[in-house]
């Protein structure tokens, strides 16, 4: 056997040659870059008359820029009258008092919903036009657009009805068939359950076949809309659930409802309930997970797909739930502050990514939804707030406020001009691009 030694040199090249095969056979791996936020813009209806005959304003800002300096974010205005009129000219009169907004689940489609003249206007969202018209009768609160595009429920509370509207966006028809899509609520009263079934949100589950409506006397409502003429498979009574919820948000197999203030039997009420979808069409029972006293809920929303904000108008705050441990709450974010005392949130939508919640903040003279007694509605900086999300969904704290004016002239007592700020923010949602 021959043997010899290596020299000190050797050795090295030897190691070197070995490091860097080992280099190639096992390259450090580099961290792929972050994912780029996806491009949302942020729609928001001031309801204050663009005209002498109603119409209203519909302000659309660049998501990004708005979370980025809200003082200062600009704002495409459209103007939610004449031209929305004319789209109405077969529905019949002016579209007054926009209240409600929702986007169709692909984002190409707007639906809103004039509270005081009762149309439901549909709308292209890149082009910003209206595609059709529909009336509901003397008021249209709300209409809710199923995630499969086939429908929209709308809630009539003047004439305590419930409307399914056909829609066939690609063709730009929508139909109601009043002999099979309304459905007169005043007959399902009941002055021990259901004392008074005028409809305020009908709030419709992921997969389109059922519609839960939350009345204004208490109890709730589930439709199956995919029934012909719909159906009435569950009721619960004003026990059960408090009166004028509009908040919901489903997660999981979990609906989340609210109740709400504003009427003169409930000026104020504050209530959140989660209800188990899987036993659904049968029955269904409530669990009442959280309330506030003295105060008036109507925004909700889901962050992170496990957090549930529920935002309180009249007292200035958002409750955070945790629904993947029993629904407990675990904070409250406190909105008024300097950036505002009263900034009275209202409706809200989140970011595609979960970093940032919008609220529409209500104004001094609230069109919509305020009992004066209490003035749960009355706010003192209309506009949007923005909310800067924390913890993934379990906290946050407001940022900034995009602030929008309509000065109007009035009398005062004495018969002297003064002028009064009417702009009144409600609708808001996130549509990403």
């Amino acid at each position: 056997m021959i043997s010899r030694r290596f020299s000190f040199l050797e050795f090295l090249s030897f190691l070197v040659l070995f490091l860097g095969i080992g280099a190639c056979a096992a390259p450090t791996q580099q961290a792929a870059p972050p994912a780029a936020p996806s491009a949302y813009e942020v729609w928001m209806i001031d309801q204050s008359d663009s005209s002498k005959d109603g119409g209203g304003t519909l302000y659309i800002y660049d998501g990004a820029a708005l979370a980025a300096e809200p003082k200062s974010a600009k704002a495409e205005m459209v103007d939610l009258g004449d031209k929305f009129a004319e789209a109405c000219k077969e529905a019949g009169g002016y579209p007054k008092r926009p209240h409600m907004l929702f986007f169709t689940k692909d984002a190409k489609y707007a639906v809103l919903s004039y509270v005081a003249s009762g149309h439901v206007v549909f709308m292209d969202a890149a082009s910003r036009a209206p595609i059709g018209c529909v009336s509901l009768g003397k008021n249209a609160h709300a209409a809710f657009p199923a995630a499969n595009m086939t429908v929209a429920i709308g809630a009539n509370i003047a004439e305590k009805k419930l409307v399914r509207i056909w829609t066939d966006y690609a063709n730009k028809k929508f139909t109601i068939k009043p002999e099979n899509d309304v459905v007169a609520l005043a007959s399902l009263e009941s002055a021990a359950t259901l004392p008074d079934m005028a409809p305020i949100c009908p709030i419709i589950e992921n997969k389109s076949q059922f519609a839960f409506v939350t009345p204004r006397g208490g109890g709730l409502a589930i439709f199956d809309i995919t029934t012909t003429p719909m159906s009435l498979i569950a009721s619960l009574p004003k026990e059960a659930v408090k009166p004028a919820g509009c908040g919901g948000v489903q997660i999981g197999s979990t609906m989340y409802l609210n109740s709400g203030g504003g009427w003169p039997a409930t000026p104020l009420n504050h209530d959140v309930y989660a209800l188990g979808l899987g036993t659904l069409p049968g029955g269904i029972a409530p669990e009442r997970i959280g309330n506030r006293d003295g105060g008036d809920s109507h925004g909700m929303v889901a962050i992170s797909n496990k957090y549930l904000w529920s935002g309180d108008r009249h007292l200035n705050l958002i409750d955070v739930y945790d629904t993947g441990n029993r629904n407990i709450k675990v904070g409250t974010i406190m909105l008024s502050g300097d950036l505002s005392k009263d900034p009275a949130p209202d409706l809200m939508d989140t970011a595609p990514d979960g970093s940032y919640v919008f609220a529409a903040l209500r104004g001094p003279s609230p069109l919509t939804g305020n009992n004066k007694d209490v003035n749960n509605a009355v706010g003192s900086s209309p506009g949007v707030g923005v909310i800067k999300v924390a913890e993934n969904g379990r906290g946050g704290a407001i940022v900034g406020i995009a602030s929008i004016s309509k000065m109007v002239e009035e009398k005062d007592a004495d018969g002297n001009a003064v002028k009064k700020e009417k702009a009144d923010p409600h609708g808001i949602q996130v549509r990403k691009k």
